[in-house]
C-alpha cells in the first residue's frame, strides 16, 4: 500500500505517471475511446501508444470483472489521487522495473485475491511502453517505519499464541 511519501496531487506526478492516471481514469469512466485520450497515447508513445492504451483497458476491464473490493478513483479532472490511484502507479511502476514480487503484492492488493492472468502482463505492456519513450514511472519508497528495539524488549509485552487443539 502507498506511503505517506507517495504524491497525493497530479502536480506531483511525472509526465508518464500523469498519462496512466489519466488513461486509466478515461477507461474506467467509460471515455477511454476519446480521440484526445488516443491520440495523447499515440504521440507519447509512438507506433506502440495503441497497444499500450489497448492494454490498459484490459487492465481496467477486468478489475471492474474481477476484482473483489471496490476501487476508489477520483473524477476526471481532480487534481487529487486516492489510495487507490497511487497504488495503481505502484502496480505500473513495478512492473517498469521489473520488480515482479512488488507487482504481483501490489496487484494481490488491489484485486482482494491472488495476482492472476491478465493484470501482471498488461501492465508490463503498458509499462515498457512507456519506458521505451522515456515515461518514467517512480516505484514509490515504501519502507517500513523504523522499530524501536525497546518495544520488542520491554518487560509487559504479551506476545500472542494459537493454542494447538
Amino acid at each position: 500500500m502507498p506511503c505517506e511519501t507517495t504524491p497525493a496531487h497530479l502536480r506531483d506526478l511525472s509526465q508518464g505517471e500523469h498519462m496512466l492516471v489519466w488513461g486509466f481514469r478515461a477507461m474506467a469512466y467509460g471515455v477511454g475511446a476519446c480521440p484526445l485520450v488516443q491520440r495523447q497515447y499515440e504521440r507519447a508513445c509512438g507506433v506502440v501508444g495503441a497497444e499500450a492504451l489497448n492494454a490498459l483497458e484490459v487492465f481496467v476491464r477486468e478489475l471492474a470483472r474481477r476484482g473483489k473490493r471496490k476501487v476508489t478513483l477520483s473524477v476526471p479532472g481532480s487534481f487529487r489521487l486516492s489510495r487507490d490511484e497511487q497504488l495503481i502507479v505502484a502496480i505500473f511502476a513495478a512492473a517498469q522495473m521489473e520488480d515482479y514480487p512488488r507487482l504481483e503484492a501490489h496487484l494481490a492488493w488491489l484485486l482482494a485475491d491472488v495476482c492472476q492472468p491478465p493484470f501482471p502482463a498488461a501492465a508490463c505492456l503498458v509499462a515498457q511502453a512507456f519506458a521505451m519513450n522515456g515515461l518514467v514511472l517512480r516505484v514509490p519508497d515504501m519502507a517500513p517505519p523504523p522499530v524501536a528495539m525497546a518495544a520488542y524488549e520491554a518487560d509487559d509485552v504479551v506476545v500472542p499464541f494459537r493454542r494447538a487443539i
